[in-house]
């Protein structure tokens, strides 16, 4: 019966996806344009069959084996935002929704196929803090899935196992992030990681979005403004890497109108016109989105201080100069809520939000017609950057230091990530079926998360915030002044901090002198 039950939902969620792309509004087709530009081709639904682990039998006396998993799936109010919890790891019951059903479907999988049964346990607050209990308690745990700010102190704290030691966990697998192996190991250890089975870590990075029918209403004054006929098409500067910081501002004090010169701020409950809406972690986007770093990973591994190069210097002060709400009083500037209020009501140009806000609040207000580009560039011609900020918000996967059953805590961390990145599995679910053929409303902004999925960044720095490079970059569109000299010359402070932490990764039962 339940085999039969999941038939009959995969049959129907087949046959809704049809429908959607066979009798939709005209937006979903995935045809080129007859020009070239924009070009985009419907991505292969699932990943690679290749590297199936092992099917062994997991079950003891007729019993399936209870794979404990403990996991970040309740909200604890001191660490960002409470709906942004894990979702891709386990449901009680399958449902319309692509993703739960992929879940669901890949669950029962692995249940018939390994004889092991999941069980999530809920977390309560946080995370970092109740691993540390359960290991004082001798609680066990075959995976953890913690928030990635308190994975990091949980590595160093002899919490979480080494997953490169891991003789059942294949990490050169494809559907392990690549990126976040390399960016992620330090000393060569690895404690935690994302990949397919962790949809977390590509939700929330936040691409700018742009109100498509308020742009063409003012193509031709950007064009005018120019000189150029690029400029009618927002996707046409993307493609061609056109779109830069420089581009936005312009193209924002060209539709900007200030109803009420004499209060000398822009503000849609003032009936303003707005260009652009500056998130609060927006500076940290752009400075990553143009290629600026914290740390970079060396030839041998290891993490090293890039932010004194000039290129980081000079992107900083181009975000500060810019992009402060302070010397550049024009710019409207806060957090998720007033964003909303600028954003959702049409009469707003610019702003950035994570992927998560888009698909579960932008895209179910269906208020206009959407865009999704990446975050605009330094200069003409540069790579687009992406970068995934932890802050609160994005989880990473680990192994506690106690696990019930060594050898299937590794086992099953590989077959989660092997089944979750294959076809009708949870990235497949996350990326193809909702993110691309459905949030993603048009080709243009189809080729947008191509680009955002092969560029993002990991900065382990944004981690540990050594030398506290990480609030520098995060406030800069607040300070009064430029703060970047001060912080650099502490550089020696932050590298000694560096240096502290790849000590307590490399050994985690390592005490330091005084």
């Amino acid at each position: 019966m339940k085999k039969f039950l999941i038939l009959i939902l995969t049959l129907t969620m087949v046959a809704s996806l049809l429908i959607s792309c066979t009798t939709g509004n005209g937006n979903d087709d995935t045809t080129p344009a007859d020009d070239g530009k924009n070009e985009v081709t419907t991505p292969e639904e699932g990943g690679d069959d290749d590297g199936l682990p092992e099917v062994i039998d997991m079950s003891s006396n007729g019993q399936d084996y209870v794979y404990k998993a403990y996991v970040r799936s309740k909200e604890d109010g001191d660490l960002g935002n409470g709906g942004f919890l894990c979702e891709d790891f386990w449901v009680a019951e399958t449902s319309e929704d692509a993703l739960s059903f992929a879940v669901y479907t890949r669950n029962n999988t692995i249940q018939e196929t390994y004889h092991c049964r999941i069980h999530q346990q809920d977390s309560t607050g946080s995370t970092y803090q109740e691993l540390k209990d359960f290991y004082a308690n001798s609680e066990k745990y075959d995976l953890s899935i913690l928030l990635a700010i308190e994975a990091a102190p949980a590595a160093t704290s002899n919490l979480l196992q080494d997953i490169k030691s891991m003789g059942h966990v294949d990490l050169t697998h494809s559907s392990y992030d690549q990126n976040s192996v390399a960016q992620f190991s330090m000393g060569g250890k690895l404690y935690y990681l994302s990949g397919d089975m962790n949809i977390s870590t590509m939700d929330n990075t936040a691409p700018t979005v742009v109100n498509i029918e308020m742009y063409n209403s003012h193509k031709e004054s950007f064009v005018e403004a120019f000189g150029d006929e690029i400029y009618s098409n927002i996707y046409d500067l993307v493609t061609e890497h056109e779109w830069t910081m420089d581009t936005l501002l312009t193209m924002a004090e060209i539709v900007n109108v200030d109803q009420n010169k004499s209060d000398g701020a822009l503000s849609v409950t003032k009936q303003d016109t707005l260009g652009y809406f500056q998130y609060s972690a927006s500076p940290l986007y752009y400075f990553y989105g143009a290629g600026g770093r914290i740390t970079q990973i060396d030839e041998d591994g290891y993490p090293e201080l890039v932010i004194g190069e000039s290129i980081n210097q000079e992107i900083y002060d181009y975000v500060y100069r810019n992009l402060n709400t302070v010397s550049t009083s024009w710019i409207p500037n806060g957090n998720s809520g007033p964003r909303g209020d600028n954003f959702y009501g049409g009469v707003c140009l610019f702003t950035d939000m994570t992927l998560w806000d888009i698909r579960k609040i932008l895209y179910t207000k269906d208020a206009f017609e959407y865009g999704i580009i990446p975050n605009p560039l330094y200069e003409a011609g540069d790579d687009y950057h992406g970068v995934v900020y932890f802050q609160g918000c994005a989880h990473l996967w680990s192994v506690p230091n106690m696990c019930t059953n060594q050898e299937y805590a590794e086992r099953m961390l590989q077959i989660l990530t092997v089944y979750s990145g294959m076809k009708d599995s949870t990235m497949d679910a996350y990326y193809t079926k909702t993110m691309y053929m459905t949030v993603a409303q048009d080709k243009g902004s189809r080729a947008a998360m191509d680009i955002i999925r092969t560029s993002l960044v990991y900065d382990i720095a944004l981690l540990y915030d050594w030398g506290g490079f990480q609030d520098l970059l995060l406030n800069a569109d607040t300070a009064t002044s430029n703060q970047y000299q001060t912080y650099y010359n502490k550089l020696d402070v932050a590298e000694e901090a560096m240096q502290l932490t790849l000590e307590q990764f490399k050994n985690p039962t390592y005490v330091p002198d005084n």
